[in-house]
C-alpha cells in the first residue's frame, strides 16, 4: 500500500500560518490608535450641483439608460430630461418623471416599444440586448464601468452633446480627489488602512465583498487606503468564508445605506458577516456608512464620495 503522509500537521501550519497574519494585522489594527465608531455620510448630495437636473438645452426625450452610474451621470449633467428609461431601482433627485423603469431583463422588444433614439450601458452583461437591439436599427453603446468615472463622464458627455458641461464636471471631481488624498487614507506611522465593502449583493445573496475591478476599489485606492478584499485576490464582488474575511483583516467597512436593514442594521452586521467580529473592524465596531451609488458607481458622484469618505477616515483614525 503506498505510503501517505499524515495530514494533521499540514493543517496545522496553515492554522499557524493564519493565525499568524490575523495576529499581525490585528495588533496593526490596535496600533492604529481609533475609536470605536460608526459615521453616516449619507447627507451629502447625491450628485455635484454645477447645473439643475434637466438644464441642458433641449433635445428629444429618448435615452434608454440600462446602468444607475449612466443615469447619474445624465442627471449630472443637467439632462435628466432626456432620460426615456432607466433602471427601476436607482433613487435619485430630478428622475422622477422619467417614463420608463426597467428591470434587470428587460428584452429587446420590451424596449423597441419605447422607440428609443438610443440605448446606452455599463455592463457588458447586456451585450447580448444590444446586439439585438442593433439588428434591427436601433443605436446602442458601452460605457463601461471598469473605465475611471472621469472617462465614463466624458464619453455620455459625448454621447448628450454636452462636452463643455463635462469638462467642467471632470475638473471638479479631480480637484476633490486631490483634495482628499491628503485627508486621510493612512493609519499610525503611515501604515495605508484596510478597507472592506461589507455587502449581500453581486453573490447570489450571500454575504460579500467587492474586490478589484469594481466602483468601491476604486473609491478606496483613491482616499490612499488598501482594498482588503483584492489584496487577497479577490475581483468583483464574491461570496466570503470566516477564514477569508480574517486574511482581509479590514481596518474598517463600508455599507451601503440600502442594505443596512438586510444586515439587521449596523449592529446585526457583526453578529452575521462571517468572521467580521474577529477583525480590528468588528473589535473595534468601525464602519462608515454611505449612499448606495456614492459606494457603488464610481461615476459623477465620485468627486463627492471620495472627499467625504476621505473626511470620515479623518476623523475616525485622528
Amino acid at each position: 500500500m503506498p505510503h501517505t503522509a499524515p495530514r494533521a500537521p499540514i493543517r496545522a501550519a496553515v492554522f499557524a500560518a493564519t493565525l499568524a497574519v490575523v495576529v499581525t494585522f490585528a495588533l496593526a489594527g490596535f496600533a492604529a490608535g481609533a475609536r470605536a465608531e460608526v459615521i453616516d455620510i449619507t447627507d451629502i448630495p447625491a450628485y455635484p450641483d454645477l447645473y439643475g437636473p434637466e438644464s441642458a438645452p433641449e433635445a428629444p426625450r429618448d435615452l434608454v439608460l440600462l446602468d444607475a452610474e449612466l443615469v447619474e451621470i445624465a442627471v449630472a449633467l443637467g439632462a435628466a430630461d432626456r432620460i426615456l428609461a432607466r433602471p427601476a431601482a436607482i433613487d435619485l433627485p430630478g428622475i422622477e418623471e422619467t417614463p420608463y423603469k426597467v428591470r434587470d431583463w428587460a428584452g429587446v422588444e420590451g424596449i423597441v416599444g419605447m422607440r428609443p433614439g438610443k440605448v446606452l450601458t455599463a455592463n457588458v452583461r447586456f451585450d447580448t440586448l444590444r446586439a439585438g437591439l442593433e439588428r434591427v436599427g436601433i443605436d446602442t453603446d458601452i460605457v463601461n464601468r471598469t473605465r475611471p468615472a472621469t472617462e465614463k463622464v466624458a464619453l455620455m458627455a459625448g454621447h448628450l452633446g454636452l462636452e463643455d458641461r463635462g469638462a467642467a464636471l471632470i475638473a471638479q471631481m479631480r480637484q476633490s480627489y486631490a483634495d482628499a488624498a491628503a485627508e486621510s487614507g493612512v493609519g499610525a506611522g503611515g501604515a495605508p488602512l484596510r478597507i472592506l465593502h461589507a455587502s449581500k449583493q453581486g453573490a447570489g445573496g450571500n454575504f460579500s465583498a467587492g474586490g478589484a475591478g469594481t466602483g468601491v476599489h476604486n473609491l478606496i485606492e483613491r482616499v490612499g487606503a488598501v482594498n482588503a478584499a483584492a489584496e487577497v485576490g479577490m475581483d468583483r464582488y464574491r461570496s466570503v468564508t470566516p477564514e477569508g474575511v480574517l486574511m482581509m483583516a479590514p481596518d474598517v467597512i463600508l455599507i451601503s445605506e440600502s442594505e443596512l436593514e438586510a444586515f439587521g442594521g449596523v449592529d446585526g452586521i457583526w453578529e452575521g458577516y462571517p468572521g467580521l467580529a474577529q477583525t480590528p473592524a468588528g473589535r473595534g465596531a468601525r464602519a462608515i456608512v454611505m449612499q448606495d451609488l456614492h459606494v457603488r458607481a464610481d461615476a459623477a458622484s465620485s468627486g463627492l464620495a471620495t472627499r467625504a469618505l476621505a473626511g470620515a477616515l479623518a476623523e475616525m483614525f485622528p
